[in-house]
């Protein structure tokens, strides 16, 4: 359904169409859509606002908020799979029920933080993900912008035959370590992007 919308209403500027002899021609292997999707990420952006006023409300005690936290968590997970059935759960089409079952998982490890470092009180290990969730926008924009691959690649191409398919995790940690660099960096100086 979200592909038919937008070859519909999108056209020959629909990502991976071209015209060829006065005809509007779908590429097959394009498969990621615009209009429907769009407004599933703006369901997700709101879920997620609706997490933070939930933990920023005063009048509900810490205990209650992991509770309302959880169940609304087990909810969403439970009737995004449900509906998975007929919606089928596809996160590159950001489906709907992908929006309420990754919505739910959110709430529920959401519930387990808080629950585990503003209710119990663990914060001794927990200053690195300090560091993540202050500029997580940075994180999530510098891996989609930046191939800080290439960098461990740079440094461990000599290792690639030897490694095998683990190569690829010791990419994935490099890429994890720069960025966790940078936003330290970003941390220790207070800059700090806001939306």
């Amino acid at each position: 359904m979200a592909e038919w919308i937008d070859r519909e209403v999108l056209g020959r500027f629909r990502d991976g169409a071209s015209v060829m002899n006065g005809e509007v021609v779908f590429a097959e292997w394009y498969r990621y859509t615009w209009i429907l999707s769009s407004l599933n990420f703006g369901v997700t952006a709101l879920t997620g606002t609706f997490a933070g006023y939930i933990l920023k409300d005063k009048a509900w005690m810490p205990k209650q908020k992991v509770i309302y936290l959880l169940a609304i968590g087990a909810a969403m997970v439970a009737i995004g799979w449900i509906w998975g059935i007929w919606h089928p759960v596809i996160k590159k089409l950001w489906t709907g029920s992908m929006t309420l079952v990754s919505s739910g998982y959110c709430f529920l490890l959401m519930a387990l933080f808080y629950y585990l470092i503003d209710y119990k009180g663990w914060k001794k290990y927990s200053g690195w993900l300090k560091v993540y969730g202050m500029n997580s926008i940075v994180a999530y924009m510098l891996t989609q912008c930046v191939n800080f691959r290439c960098i461990g690649h740079s440094l461990f191409h000599g290792l690639e035959p030897h490694l095998g398919d683990y190569y690829q995790v010791l990419m994935t940690v490099c890429q994890v370590l720069l960025i966790y660099f940078i936003l330290w960096e970003m941390y220790k100086r207070k800059l700090f992007l806001r939306v």
